[in-house]
């Protein structure tokens, strides 16, 4: 192999597109979580004016941004205590940054969301992080743990979370790496341009109680 080569297969191989740094979420197979049991203390409805849902991809050559525009559930809270997430997406409300992908997106490629039309997130575990991990997210204040189902195929996830509580209000965010092949997202890509495994997911979720936000409006 020739240095130009050699030169050559260097340059490319350093600009390769990733989606940066970031705490790995782990992942078991799980069956989905169907139930109807209620979490303990009252539901807060996520205010989906304020919250986001957002993902960064990327392949050989570039890296994408996207998310779901549609989505809706609660936050149950018990005192003071987090004690329940339940959180539907609608599938076809994915976006990304530009209007080809977004319509990728939606085929049987990936989401196929003509025959699963939802995704959802089911957490139920937080457990409190009293010093952050080195090797997890410096702001994290607890782990989440619950069951994320795409596709029709779940699996527990586990992941660092900052969780915020005042006065009736719940305020989280996270930024975690996941591996899209254990929800059988596996479209590879054209053999010049190979789409990762990892997507990484970015989470805004605000909710609050009906109660306190009555007594904002006066």
């Amino acid at each position: 192999m020739s240095r130009l080569v050699l030169l050559l297969l260097a340059l490319g191989l350093s600009a390769c597109a990733d989606v940066g740094d970031g705490p790995r979420a782990a992942v078991e197979a799980a069956d989905a979580d169907t139930s109807a049991a209620a979490f303990a203390g009252a539901a807060l409805p996520i205010d989906t004016t304020q919250s986001r849902i957002e993902w960064l991809g990327a392949k050989v050559t570039r890296t994408h941004d996207g998310g779901f525009e549609d989505f809706h559930g609660t936050v149950h809270l018990d005192g003071e205590t987090l004690t329940g997430v339940d959180l539907t997406i609608d599938a076809a409300s994915i976006w990304s940054d530009t209007e080809r992908l977004t319509g990728h997106l939606r085929s049987e490629d990936f989401f196929e969301v003509e025959t699963y039309p939802e995704a959802r997130f089911r957490a139920d575990t937080f457990e409190p992080i009293a010093v952050a991990d080195s090797v997890e997210w410096a702001d994290a204040t607890h782990r989440v743990s619950g069951i994320l189902t795409i596709r029709d195929r779940s699996n527990r996830v586990t992941f660092p979370a900052r969780v915020d509580i005042a006065d009736g209000r719940v305020t989280a965010e996270a930024d975690f790496i996941i591996d899209r092949q254990q929800w059988g997202l596996t479209y590879p890509g054209q053999p010049d341009d190979l789409i990762r495994d990892e997507v990484r997911v970015k989470l805004h979720v605000v909710a609050e109680g009906p109660a306190l936000a009555a007594n904002e409006e006066v």
